[in-house]
């Protein structure tokens, strides 16, 4: 997301020997395509194409880098090849290493907590390949919501460097050979670059068929052409100078790269299909166009613009670790506050990077030998720095070891003849008190279903029985990111997202086949976010669950798990009557805290429990938490949506072991 200095104009040709200069109106443009991503990320509105800047940064830098290029060649007949590393790594390097340095400490210190795998994500940005780890990993919005309780790396961002570095291992080796075909062949640079640009263009659409929207949108290879098409402008400017048609047309390319900002959506359409490298052609045309004098060209170049185009790099840099560490509960306003905080943060640390560590160091002239072991020592020093960090368990994991010692073993044990106490009764209908839970002579046997809500809930109720293995053994068979409203496709404003199928496998074969093997006594039942989120269904548009037709899902899609649980041979099934989520970290932007929301699903389960009064009970968890005071508990619920460890252990042992035992009791 950085590049040097840009050419001056007019360029002569090739094998004549100008000066590139600095063109101010090109840092205007890195102004442009830095807030554009910032605001994207700040999900202001407006901005749902802003990642288009990135790839405005992508050719803006392939046109600076290679105009460096041709310059060297054209006064040297060579590239010096370490000459271009070391001042890479003096431009680059300084702040990213700042910025990973202080991610790790600050992770130490308690920040982002609900990442796993930190550690992992600081080694792959240092090294260069976050784009990659990134490809490997699910990146579906399940995965983000269920995995990390939805607070995501503060180094997501890295993949885009990723890319671009990637690229600049390997260009000035390759740019040598195609000057020197160039040469050869008696044909202009331009042209021989030409082939390998078009080759890339034409390749990002296959790799996104071929391999999915996330090759298309993360991977190196389908990105690349955004990056050589700026090399390609860089030798017709070099060449042949300012294009003298291009100039009317950079306002055109300008409002066109300002509607793809607007318009594009943000989860799907030309840039997960691989189009960004042919879109990125109209950023060459407002390249091309700033190569001469107009309007245009002395609008970008204001002050300001400029100004923040010099500290783009630190801004983008550090603005995605500020922005996943402030946020609405600990500044304890939201909307335009927010986003003021949050930008004036930005840019303060990003002009102390500039004027404090990284001007200094680009400007300190090294020679190449130095620089190179000095960035290699940085690096490893980041490296080391890292493997300080804990590898947090997942927010969904609050079991620990708890999860085998609690396990259900063995064959079931006939029925028990054990009389529940007066406190086995809720006196309030289907809401249960603080218990004790009764003795039985053998441990009774629990089954945990649903989505990471349940899995994380029940990891306390594993934790409790392991403490207490002579009245409970427990197991967790929950699939995080399913819920049991099937049929639907969830809406989501990033774009839709139909349920997966293992969602309906889970449903329909999993829990049935899990309930048939393990025999449990009692089986609880959980549900939160993906029953209550917007859904569209066959024939509708958007709905919430307090319309008819998601209600009637709703209502269905509890009564089939219900029914097949009592089926498979369970004898008794407790429903948990969710809290209302309170999102502090939400990348999935839904209406989840709407209390209206969740009260369809607490109908539907009361519903049930009417229905099957000697079978079925409600457990209302919701009712629970606000009279513990829970209810906006950062520390209870870190990401407003899943118990924590500790606050899952306290629920099992004050309330919820007992009232499963005791509904096991009632069954018997």
């Amino acid at each position: 997301m950085a590049a040097d200095r840009a050419p001056a104009e007019p360029a002569a040709p090739i094998e004549t020997d100008e000066r590139f200069a600095h063109q101010p109106a090109l840092d205007g443009v890195r102004a442009l395509a830095v807030s554009a991503v910032v605001l994207f990320h700040a999900d202001v509105p407006g901005f749902g194409g802003g990642y288009v800047g990135v790839s405005v940064f992508f050719t803006l830098s392939g046109f600076l880098i290679t105009s460096l290029l041709i310059r060297e060649h054209r006064h040297t007949g060579q590239v010096d090849a370490s000459g271009f590393y070391a001042r890479r790594a003096r431009r680059l390097l300084p702040a990213s290493a700042l910025c990973l340095t202080g991610v790790v400490v600050l992770a130490g210190l308690g920040a982002w907590h609900q990442v796993t795998h930190l550690q992992r994500d600081v080694w792959a940005a240092a090294l260069q390949v976050f784009n990659w780890l990134r490809l490997t990993g699910d990146t579906s919005y399940a995965d983000l919501v269920a995995r990390s309780g939805g607070q995501v790396s503060p180094l997501e961002h890295y993949w885009s460097l990723a890319i671009e570095e990637q690229f600049y291992w390997v260009w000035p080796l390759a740019f040598a050979g195609l000057a020197a075909l160039a040469l050869r062949t008696g044909r202009r640079l331009a042209v021989v670059l030409a082939v390998p640009t078009a080759l890339a263009i034409v390749a990002a659409p296959a790799i996104g068929a071929v391999w999915g929207p996330e090759a298309a949108y993360w991977s190196t290879f389908a990105r690349v052409g955004e990056i050589l098409t700026g090399a390609v402008a860089a030798a017709v400017v070099a060449e042949r100078g300012a294009p003298r048609w291009a100039r009317p047309l950079a306002p055109v390319c300008l409002v066109l790269i300002a509607g793809a900002v607007v318009w594009f959506p943000t989860a799907n359409g030309p840039a997960y299909a691989g189009w960004l490298p042919a879109l990125s052609i109209v950023t060459v045309g407002l390249l091309l166009g700033l190569q001469g004098e107009g309007a245009l060209r002395r609008g970008l170049a204001v002050r300001p613009l400029v100004a923040l185009g010099a500290i783009s790099y630190g801004v983008y840099l550090f603005h995605w670790p500020i922005f996943t560490l402030v946020d609405e509960a600990r500044l304890g306003r939201g909307g335009a506050a927010l986003l003021a905080a949050r930008l004036g943060l930005t840019l303060a640390v990003a002009v102390a990077s500039y004027f404090l560590l990284e001007r200094p160091v680009r400007l300190s002239r090294r020679s190449p030998r130095p620089t190179l072991v000095a960035g290699g020592v940085v690096t490893l020093a980041v490296l080391l720095i890292a493997l300080t960090l804990p590898e947090n368990a997942p927010v969904i994991d609050t079991a620990g070891s708890a999860a085998a010692e609690a396990a259900i073993t063995g064959r079931r044990i006939g029925d028990v003849d054990v009389a529940a106490s007066d406190e086995a009764v809720p006196p309030e209908g289907w809401r249960v008190p603080v218990l004790t839970a009764p003795r039985t002579d053998r441990p009774v046997r629990i089954l945990v279903v649903g989505d990471s809500t349940a899995k994380a809930t029940g990891g306390g109720l594993a934790r409790w029985a392991a403490a207490n293995p002579d009245r409970a053994q427990v197991t967790i068979k929950g699939q995080a990111g399913c819920g049991f409203v099937q049929g639907g496709t969830r809406v989501f404003p990033q774009g839709d997202q139909a349920i997966p199928d293992e969602c309906d496998a889970y449903v329909d074969e999993v829990i049935p086949a899990k309930v048939a093997e393990l025999q449990p006594d009692v089986v609880m039942a959980m549900t939160t976010a993906w029953d209550v989120i917007n859904q569209r269904f066959e024939g509708t548009g958007p709905e919430a669950p307090m319309d008819p037709e998601y209600r009637h899902r709703i209502e269905a899609g509890l009564a089939e798990a219900t029914d097949a649980m009592l089926a498979a041979g369970a004898p008794q099934v407790v429903w948990i009557a969710e809290p209302t989520v309170d999102p502090i970290w939400n990348p999935v932007h839904s209406p989840q805290e709407e209390r209206e929301r969740h009260a369809v699903l607490h109908d539907t389960m009361g519903a049930l429990a009417a229905q099957h009064p000697d079978q079925v009970a409600v457990a209302d968890l919701a009712w629970w938490i606000d009279q513990a005071g829970l209810a906006t508990d950062h520390g209870a619920r870190p990401d407003g949506v899943h118990l924590s460890a500790s606050a899952a252990e306290r629920l099992a042992t004050d309330w919820l072991g007992p009232v499963l035992v005791n509904a096991s009791v009632r069954g018997r």
